[in-house]
């Protein structure tokens, strides 16, 4: 047992005082020679009153420890928004009832954060640069907020790019929250096409840094790479940053409209380089999401668990106590009014119809 003061121990220092001062008022008048029989009980009666209030105040409070459930899964999505993401070729394109690629990124996106509603995320977003947008949170709206929020890159600002643009800004992430928390489980989901179109300035920046996808792959507990595209490929139209109905991006060599085809030998390999599954997307009934939000790892699937310590209030016998102590006084007060007004009524002479 301890004391919390409920408003601090300035307040119930104060309030003590002043208790002790109207009591030694009322004992004054209660204890004097020749008080009433009755007023020493009526005295040690509000003393009680006055120490159960002082009580009260103080907050007498037993600890308690409680174990509380905590996620201890990260989830870390590396999302692909360069212009080859918004070849409209998911769930058969815009003319069949589907949309882009982006489209598809989007909706997987959201059943992967409803698949874990309580993990932290980290998003990094992958374009001409690779770049951290969303630090490690438990913040679901700033997830859903990202996600509705995701575009391909400006078209005109494009200078090419390659899931190896990601590695190094992905693996120093990993190794620090590792470092950080080696107990939690990582997943890293990948969102791609797999198409280069820097003609390997990322896979040469990523050698530069000493960094391997075999490398990342020790740091991560599961996940997956996400791919996107049909065989045939998709057309993509151009992206200002506004306007949603472009231009079609064209190919150099055949003033065509440019078709994009994923690379999917791409994604299997780093998918293995990770140890993680490659699932491909294309928008059909047949690719159901449980194929990847559901991992078979032990880490995820159990819940860690956190001590939480606080104090416990036990106030309320002591409030019973003073009801109690409150109405035996309120009963008292109205026994002495009466007692008051029978003393005061005033004498009636029967003889004169009057009073004297």
């Amino acid at each position: 047992m301890s004391l919390q003061p409920l408003f601090g121990w300035p307040v119930t220092v104060a309030v003590a005082l002043v208790v002790a001062l109207l009591l030694a008022v009322s004992a004054r008048w209660l204890l004097r020679r020749g008080a009433d029989p009755g007023a020493r009980t009526t005295w040690g009666r509000r003393v009680a009153l006055g120490v159960v209030t002082v009580l009260i105040l103080a907050g007498p409070s037993l600890p308690v420890t409680e174990a509380v459930a905590v996620s201890n899964v990260e989830i870390y999505l590396v999302v692909d928004r360069t212009g080859s993401m918004a070849a409209e070729d998911w769930a058969g394109g815009p003319d069949a009832g589907g949309g882009t690629r982006l489209d598809g990124v989007r909706a997987d996106l959201e059943a992967i954060r409803d698949a874990y509603p309580d993990a932290r995320f980290c998003i990094i977003a992958l374009d001409s640069s690779a770049a951290r947008e969303l630090p490690l949170t438990r913040d679901l709206d700033a997830v859903t907020a990202w996600i509705g929020t995701l575009q391909q890159e400006v078209t005109n600002r494009s200078q090419g790019s390659s899931l190896e643009r990601a590695l190094p800004l992905l693996t120093q992430t990993l190794t620090s929250a590792a470092d950080a928390a080696p107990e939690d489980a990582r997943l890293v989901y990948l969102l791609s096409d797999g198409e280069a179109t820097d003609d390997g300035q990322g896979a040469a920046d990523a050698a530069a840094a000493g960094v391997t996808w075999e490398q990342a792959g020790e740091l991560v507990d599961g996940g997956a790479v996400l791919g996107y595209g049909t065989e045939a490929g998709g057309t993509m139209r151009e992206f200002d940053g506004s306007s949603a109905d472009a231009d079609y991006i064209t190919d150099p060599d055949t003033g065509q409209p440019a078709v994009s085809v994923p690379d999917t030998a791409e994604l299997q390999a780093v998918a293995d380089a990770l140890g993680v599954s490659y699932v491909q997307r294309t928008g059909t009934d047949d690719d159901p999401t449980t194929a990847f939000t559901e991992q078979d790892v032990d880490e995820v699937l159990s819940d860690g668990r956190a001590h939480r310590h606080y104090a416990r209030y036990v106030v309320w016998p002591l409030g019973l106590l003073a009801c109690a102590l409150l109405i035996w006084e309120a009963a008292a007060l109205i026994r002495a009014d009466r007692a008051v007004r029978e003393l005061t009524r005033p004498a009636v002479d029967v003889r004169a119809g009057g009073s004297r």
